[in-house]
C-alpha cells in the first residue's frame, strides 16, 4: 500500500489521538489539537472561499504567532503553497520576491500593515490581517473569516507528495534571493527524521519561534511536534527574560537557537537559574558554537545543547552532533566537544564530504571537501531557476557549498564557505547582494565585502570599497546610501577604503586576502 506522505496526514492523526491534549500555546491562546485542528480547517475553507487553489501562492509577513503554525497546515492542506517572508527585508527586497512568487494572497500582521499596503499592488489578489485596527477597508480580517466558514470537510484531498508545500527565500550568490520549494514529501520525510533523531516525545514541550518561523521551515518543528503530538509554546521573538518567564511558566522542555541568544541566556544565567529546571535539551544551529559555549550551558544552565546543521535546501537539517551510544563513556568535556561539531547525519539522510575531483576525503580531521547531501527532505530545486538548480543539484547529490572536515568517528566539522554567503546570528546575507548595493552609490569604483567574526553575532559583513578617481564619499554616507538599499542586519560594521582592490591575474578581486587579517590562524 502506498498513502501519499505529507504533513497534512500529521495534523489528522494528532486531532484523533491526542484530541484534548494542548497542542498550542501563544500569549493568552490556548489550543488543544481538536480546537487547533478546527481553526486549520476554517482557515482553509476560507481560502478556498477566496479562490486560492491548488498550486497558487500564499505569503506570510508577520511575526511568530499561532496563526502562522496554523497557516502551516490550512494552505498545504488546501494543496496550495505558503511563503513566509522575512520582516526584516526592505521594501524593494519583498516586492521582488512577491513578484517573484506570484502571490494570490498576503497575510499580515498590524506591526507591519504600513508597510504591506506599500507591497499591495505587486499582489494577485486579497491582503487578511490578523489583527483588526487601521487597516484599509478592502483588507480582510483573520479571525472574522475564521468565525464565518464552516471547516472544510476533508484537508489534504487529491495531494501529491511530489506537490510543492511551502517556499522559502534564500539569499544567493548572485545577490537575487532564491525560492527554495519543499514538497509535501520533503516536509513530511525531515518531521519523521528530526522526531527520530533528536528525539521528539508526545509530551515534549518545545519553544519555538525563539528562532523565526518564517525561516528555513521553522527548522521543521510546526511539523515534527504536530506528528509527535507534543505542544509548541510560541513566542513572538526571542527576548532573554521572556525565554526565562516561558520555560518557568509552560515547563518547556525543548528549544531552539542561535548561538548569539544561547550566550544572552547565559549572560543572566546566575539571576535566573532556577527557572530553567524543566528545560532539557537545546538545538543549537544557524552559525558554528564555540565548545566553550556548550560547555558554559551544561555547566551554568544545567542544560544539554546540541549543534544542528541545515540549508533551507533541506527542509533545513541535515546533521546533529548526538554523542554515539559508543562514545558516551567519554568525559563530560569531550562530549561538549562532540556536541559543538557539525554533526553526524541524522536519520534517513546520507552525507558526504567530497574533494574537487568528486572522491570521498579520508576521515582524519585535515582533509578538507564540499558536503554533499542527499535525502528524501532535500528540495527539488528553486522557484523559476532551472539553471541555478542544475548547478547544485547534481546527479541525485546536492552540493552545499559548505566546507568540511570528517574526523575519524564520522563527525563533519565545517571550516569554510565555497560561496560567500555570510551568515550572522542565523540569517544569511549574499555578499554580492551587499556589494550591489555599494555600486548602486556614484562615488564607488570597488566594492568588496567578506566576513569578520562578531561576538555577538558570530560573523558580521566587512566591506572594502575604492572611489573612482577624484570622486568622494564618507564610510558614513555609504552607510546611509545602504540603509535605503537592503536590510538593516546586511549593513556591514565598518567601511574601509582602499585606493585598489588585491585581484587575481584574471582581474577577481582576492577575497581571501582581505579576509585573512581578521581570521588568524583559520
Amino acid at each position: 500500500m502506498e498513502v501519499a506522505q505529507t504533513p497534512i496526514r500529521f495534523l489528522t492523526e494528532s486531532e484523533r489521538l491526542f484530541a484534548d491534549k494542548e497542542a498550542v500555546v501563544c500569549k493568552d491562546v490556548r489550543l488543544t489539537y481538536r480546537q487547533f485542528g478546527k481553526r486549520v480547517r476554517q482557515m482553509a475553507g476560507a481560502l478556498a472561499a477566496l479562490g486560492v487553489g491548488r498550486g497558487d501562492r500564499v505569503a506570510y509577513l508577520g511575526l511568530n504567532c499561532h496563526r502562522l503554525v496554523e497557516l502551516y497546515y490550512a494552505v498545504p492542506g488546501l494543496g496550495a503553497i505558503l511563503s513566509p517572508l522575512n520582516v526584516r527585508l526592505t521594501q524593494p527586497e519583498l516586492e521582488f520576491i512577491l513578484g517573484d512568487l506570484g502571490a494570490r494572497v498576503l497575510i499580515t500582521d498590524a506591526t507591519l500593515a504600513p508597510l504591506a499596503a506599500r507591497l499591495e499592488p505587486t499582489l494577485r489578489g486579497q491582503v487578511i490581517c490578523l489583527d483588526q485596527g487601521q487597516v484599509p477597508a478592502n483588507w480582510l480580517d483573520y479571525e472574522t473569516l475564521l468565525a464565518a466558514t464552516k471547516p472544510l470537510a476533508e484537508l489534504g484531498a487529491g495531494i501529491d507528495e511530489s506537490d510543492v508545500a511551502e517556499i522559502f527565500y534564500t539569499s544567493g550568490t548572485t545577490g537575487r534571493p532564491k525560492g527554495v520549494m519543499l514538497t509535501h514529501r520533503n516536509l513530511y520525510q525531515h518531521a519523521l527524521g528530526v522526531a527520530i533523531s533528536l528525539p521528539v516525545q508526545p509530551e515534549e514541550i518545545q519553544l519555538v519561534g525563539t528562532v523565526p518561523l518564517f525561516h528555513v521551515n521553522g527548522w521543521g518543528a510546526p511539523h515534527y511536534i504536530v506528528a509527535m503530538g507534543a505542544t509548541q509554546v510560541v513566542t513572538a521573538r526571542f527576548e532573554p527574560s521572556e525565554f526565562f518567564r516561558l520555560v518557568k511558566a509552560e515547563h518547556v522542555t525543548l528549544a531552539m537557537m542561535v548561538p548569539s541568544m544561547l550566550a544572552a541566556l547565559l549572560s543572566g544565567s546566575g539571576e535566573h537559574q532556577g527557572d530553567l529546571t524543566s528545560l532539557q535539551h537545546i538545538l543549537i544551529g544557524g552559525a558554528p558554537p564555540p565548545p566553550t559555549l556548550i560547555r558554559a550551558a551544561r555547566r551554568d544552565l544545567g542544560v544539554r545543547c546540541t549543534v544542528g546543521y541545515g540549508l533551507s535546501e533541506t527542509s533545513p537539517v541535515l546533521t546533529i552532533a548526538n554523542v554515539k551510544p559508543d562514545l558516551m563513556h567519554l568525559p563530560a568535556e569531550a562530549q561538549d566537544e562532540l556536541r559543538a561539531r557539525t554533526g553526524i547525519p541524522m536519520v534517513g539522510v546520507e552525507v558526504r564530504v567530497m574533494d574537487a575531483q568528486g572522491r570521498e576525503v579520508p576521515w582524519d580531521d585535515e582533509s578538507i571537501g564540499e558536503i554533499w547531501a542527499r535525502a528524501d527532505s532535500i528540495s527539488p530545486g528553486y522557484w523559476n531557476r532551472p539553471a541555478e538548480t542544475q548547478e547544485v543539484f547534481v546527479d541525485g547529490w546536492f552540493h552545499t557549498g559548505d566546507m568540511a572536515v570528517v574526523n575519524k568517528e564520522g563527525y563533519l566539522q565545517i571550516v569554510d564557505r565555497k560561496k560567500d554567503i555570510i551568515i550572522s546570528g542565523g540569517e544569511n546575507i549574499s555578499s554580492v547582494e551587499v556589494e550591489n548595493a555599494l555600486y548602486s552609490h556614484p562615488a564607488v569604483f570597488e566594492a568588496a565585502v567578506v566576513a569578520i567574526p562578531d561576538e555577538k553575532w558570530g560573523e558580521v559583513p566587512y566591506a572594502f570599497v575604492a572611489l573612482k578617481p577624484e570622486a568622494t564619499a564618507s564610510a558614513e554616507e555609504l552607510l546611509t546610501h545602504l540603509r535605503t538599499q537592503i536590510a538593516g542586519f546586511k549593513i556591514p560594521k565598518s567601511i574601509e577604503f582602499r585606493t585598489e582592490l588585491p585581484k587575481t591575474g584574471t582581474g577577481k578581486v582576492m577575497k581571501q586576502e582581505l579576509r585573512r587579517p581578521f581570521w588568524p590562524g583559520r
